[in-house]
């Protein structure tokens, strides 16, 4: 049979026809004419063996891409799962020394003591919350130059269940006046409480600011110790005056005038113009009771406490030796 397309032709098309690429009219006279010629037929098989051969090499080349792809997305995938549960471990360790073992500083506790003695701060308390338990303390400065008792506290254990604490602390080493819970310790070893600190604090110029009033009456806790009570302020002239109208009845009534004078003195001397503190009670008597009154004026505070009384509002210090020498002190 004659050939219809020279060998040359069919040569240059086999490697499109080895690979699917002539088109079908091609592809027939193509394989028309290899029925025919030997040559063209053994190249053809040739061609489709390499080729063949070459996709194997590509597949398998392949494939050991992807095996390495796996194996490299499951080593980052250990190692991120390993860094997630290095930083949770991390954390969860973190979390226990800080409950279990540092301890975090806390402000609920209650000081049960606190006195010097050569220098020497002995200082205890007790948490108010049952789960803390004491762990230590620290000595922290202050923006004014002053040092800090911080207490910290952690969650009780096996190891630990106290919720006291008695600390020994050398004032010398301290160097600065030190606070403790509202309280100050001062470097020569005067103790003053966090009533007088907060006392002072809450002076004011002007007896006819009502809320400051009762902020100190407050602080001084006469409603707590005496009763309930009605004010009455005295402005329009001096001495300006505060009236206390207590509601009920005394029970002994030398313990509640004594008691009144030494609020009176500390009122006087924390409230600037301030010029006398009148009261009222009741007493309960065989034939009835009996409303009775006293008062108490800013001379003769003064001349009761031995110095101006002004002068015992001019330091917290000097706020405590007031509280102490008028005996009204609040736990």
């Amino acid at each position: 049979m004659k050939q219809n397309i020279p060998c040359e032709m069919i040569r240059d098309l086999l490697p499109l026809y080895v690979e699917g690429l002539t088109s079908e009219e091609s592809s027939r006279q193509i394989e028309a004419h290899m029925e025919t010629c030997e040559d063209c037929r053994g190249r053809y098989l040739r061609m489709k063996e390499d080729l063949g051969r070459e996709t194997d090499v590509k597949q398998k080349e392949n494939e050991r891409e992807i095996d390495y792809l796996k194996k490299i997305r499951k080593s980052n995938l250990r190692k991120v799962l390993l860094g997630i549960g290095s930083a949770f471990a991390a954390v969860l360790l973190a979390l226990f020394l800080k409950l279990f073992v540092i301890g975090y500083p806390v402000d609920s506790y209650l000081v049960t003591y606190a006195n010097v003695n050569e220098h020497v701060l002995s200082v205890g308390g007790v948490f108010y919350d049952s789960a803390s338990v004491y762990r230590r303390y620290k000595l922290v400065g202050e923006d004014d130059g002053n040092t800090k008792l911080v207490i910290y506290a952690c969650l009780p254990s096996v190891w630990n269940r106290s919720g006291v604490f008695n600390l020994n602390i050398d004032l010398a080493e301290v160097g600065t006046d030190l606070s403790i819970d509202g309280m100050t310790v001062m470097q020569d070893g005067t103790i003053v409480s966090r009533q007088a600190n907060e006392l002072f604090a809450a002076k004011h110029p002007y007896v006819g600011d009502m809320s400051a009033n009762g902020r100190v009456a407050q602080l001084l806790g006469i409603g707590k110790a005496l009763g309930s009570f009605k004010n009455e302020l005295q402005t329009s002239e001096e001495p300006y005056g505060w009236t206390l109208n207590f509601e009920n009845s005394a029970a002994n009534s030398a313990v509640f005038e004594e008691q009144m004078k030494g609020y009176a003195c500390v009122l006087i001397a924390l409230t600037g113009n301030l010029g006398e503190v009148n009261w009222t009670y009741t007493v309960e008597l065989e034939d009835g009771p009996q409303v009775r009154q006293g008062t108490m004026t800013r001379e003769a505070c003064s001349e009761w406490a031995g110095d101006p009384i002004e002068t015992f509002a001019e330091s917290p210090e000097a706020v405590q030796r007031l509280l102490d020498l008028t005996g009204v002190t609040q736990d």
